[in-house]
C-alpha cells in the first residue's frame, strides 16, 4: 500500500475524514548540521518504508507521527532542517527528487546559509550562526507546531562534534525551551570517533552536553565508534561509511518510536518519563537485534524472543573486578546458550524498557521478567514496578520477523563521557585552542562551569550501585 492508497483508506474510515490533515499524536524532527540533516533523512526513509508493509491501522499511525499530508496528497516530512552550509542540503534535496521517493521535506522548512559554515567551532555556531537564523528556524518551527492538533515531542537530530550540530543546535534547543516550556524535548546527539579529525571536538561536546542537560528531558546517546564496529562485524561492511552508521541510527531510533500496541505505557511522553525518572539520569542508550546483511537476511532462520530477550541482558554485562564494559556484546550476533553463573555482573541500572516486534508478545513478556526485571540489574532505590517496561507490536519490522530494542539507563554511559571531559580538561589546562571560543563570547568561566556540570552527571552515574 503506498501513501496515496493509505491516505484514500483512511479518509473512508467512518469519523476520520481528513485524519492526516489533523494530526493528533506528532513527532515534530529537527536536524542540525551534516549529521543531524544525513540522519534524519535516513531516518525518514526508513520509516517510509516501514510504513508502505502491510496493517494498515499502523501505517496510519505512523503517518500521523511523522508526516502530514497535503490536500495534494503529497506526504510531507514533520521537519526542519538546519544547516550553515550548502553541500548536504544540496544532496539531501536532490534524494528528494528521484524517481522513486514517496516522501518530501517541506522546502520552506529548509533553512541553510551558504556562509561557509561554522569552522567546526560550538561558540561560532552557538554566539553567532544560532542568533543570525533563529527567527528564521523559531518561524517554521511554529507553523509546523501549528499544524499538530497535539504535538507529543520534538527529536533533535544533532552531532557533538562539530560546529552547526552543537552550536547552533544548542542554540536553538534553549530557544525552543523559551518558547515552548511544556513540551517533551529529547535530543539524538551523535559523540564522535574517539581519534576524530576535529582538534576540538571533546570541547565542542562538553559545551554541547552542559548546556543542553537543563533545557531536555532526554538524550539518546550514539557513539561513531561502537556503530563502526557494529557495521563491520554484524553488518560486514569492511568499508564503513557515514550512511552505514546512519542507518543505523535510523532502525534504532525507528524501532524504539513506531506505533506501539495501545496502552498508557505506550504514548511518547510516557515512554520519555520512564526511562528517565529523576532529572539527574537522562542518558539512553539503545540496544538492538538482530541485525543481519541485507543479502543474507531473508536466509537467516528466525530466532526465538528468549534468545533475544538474554542478548540484550547481556549487553549489560561487565568486569566482576572494576564494573568495566566486559566486551561489546551488542557486536555479537544472538546466541541460543549464554554463559550465567554467579560471577556474571552487570551495569546498575536507572531503568530499561524492552520493545519487541514480531508475532509472539506473550513468550517475550514472560521472558522479559526472568531476565531483565531481577534485583542484579538494578540498585535497591528503584522500585520494582519502575525497573523494565515492555512495550510490543505483532507487525513485523523493516521485514524481519522479530525484532528487538532495549532502551537502557544505566550506568555504563560514564565511561564515554568520562573520557571525554578528561581530554577537554587536558587540553584546557595548558590553555590550547582557546582563543576561537574567547573570540565568540565563552570564556574560561564558561569553560569550568561546564566542566562542573558534566563531571557531575558523570559522578551520579558511575555512583550507581
Amino acid at each position: 500500500m503506498d501513501f496515496e492508497q493509505l491516505v484514500v483508506y483512511t479518509n473512508s474510515i467512518p469519523g476520520h475524514s481528513n485524519l492526516f490533515l489533523n494530526s493528533a499524536m506528532s513527532v515534530l524532527t529537527l536536524q542540525f548540521g551534516q549529521c543531524g540533516n544525513q540522519t534524519g533523512h535516513h531516518l525518514f526513509s526508513l520509516i517510509s518504508q516501514d510504513i508502505t508493509r502491510s496493517n494498515s491501522c499502523y501505517s496510519s499511525e505512523s503517518t500521523e507521527r511523522w508526516f502530514r499530508i497535503k490536500p495534494d496528497d503529497s506526504c510531507v516530512a514533520r521537519a526542519v532542517l538546519v544547516d550553515t552550509e550548502q553541500k548536504v542540503i544540496t544532496e539531501v534535496k536532490k534524494k528528494q527528487w528521484a524517481a522513486d521517493s514517496v516522501w518530501k521535506y517541506d522546502e520552506a522548512n529548509i533553512i541553510a546559509h551558504s556562509g561557509g559554515g561554522t569552522g567546526n567551532n560550538w561558540a561560532y555556531g552557538h554566539g553567532k550562526k544560532g542568533p543570525e537564523l533563529k527567527e528564521m528556524i523559531m518561524e517554521s518551527v511554529r507553523k509546523e507546531v501549528e499544524r499538530c492538533d497535539t504535538l507529543r515531542a520534538t527529536l533533535n537530530l544533532l552531532s557533538s562534534a562539530g560546529g552547526t550540530g552543537s552550536g547552533v543546535g544548542s542554540y536553538m534547543v534553549e530557544a525552543y525551551r523559551d518558547e515552548y516550556p511544556t513540551k517533551t524535548l529529547l535530543n539524538a546527539v551523535v559523540l564522535p570517533y574517539s581519534s576524530g579529525e576535529v582538534v576540538i571536538q571533546n570541547y565542542n561536546t562538553l559545551l554541547t552536553i552542559a548546556n543542553l542537560y537543563d533545557v531536555s528531558d532526554m538524550f539518546i546517546i550514539f557513539q561513531n565508534d561502537h556503530l563502526h564496529k557494529m557495521s563491520v562485524n554484524l553488518l560486514k561492511n569492511k568499508n564503513t561509511e557515514l550512511h552505514d552508521l546512519n542507518d543505523l541510527i535510523a532502525v534504532k531510533i525507528g524501532s524504539l518510536f513506531q506505533p506501539l500496541e495501545r496502552s498508557e505505557s505506550s504514548r511518547i511522553h510516557d515512554i520519555i518519563s520512564h526511562l528517565t525518572p529523576h532529572p539527574q539520569y537522562k542518558f539512553i542508550t539503545l540496544k538492538s537485534a538482530p541485525h543481519y546483511p541485507k543479502e543474507v537476511c531473508k536466509y537467516e532462520a528466525p530466532l526465538e524472543w528468549n534468545v533475544l530477550v538474554r542478548h540484550m541482558k547481556q549487553t549489560l554485562r561487565v568486569s566482576h573486578l572494576d564494573n568495566e564494559p566486559l566486551l561489546d556484546w551488542e557486536m555479537k550476533s544472538p546466541r541460543t546458550h549464554n554463559s550465567e553463573h554467579s560471577l556474571v555482573r552487570y551495569s546498575p541500572c536507572v531503568s530499561n524498557l524492552l520493545v519487541s516486534r514480531g508475532s509472539g508478545a506473550s513468550d517475550v513478556k514472560h521472558t522479559v521478567g526472568l531476565s531483565l526485571d531481577e534485583n542484579v540489574l538494578y540498585p535497591q532505590w528503584v522500585p520494582e514496578g519502575s525497573r523494565c517496561g515492555h512495550l510490543h507490536h505483532n507487525r513485523r519490522f523493516m521485514d524481519m520477523d522479530k525484532f528487538i530494542c532495549l532502551a537502557t539507563n544505566n550506568s555504563l554511559i560514564h565511561y564515554s563521557f568520562n573520557s571525554i571531559v578528561e581530554k577537554a580538561w587536558k587540553t584546557f589546562t595548558h590553555k590550547a585552542h582557546l582563543h576561537p571560543y574567547t573570540k565568540f563570547g565563552v570564556e574560561a568561566e564558561d569553560f569550568v562551569e561546564a566542566f562542573a556540570k558534566l563531571e557531575n552527571v558523570i559522578k551520579s552515574y558511575k555512583e550507581i550501585k
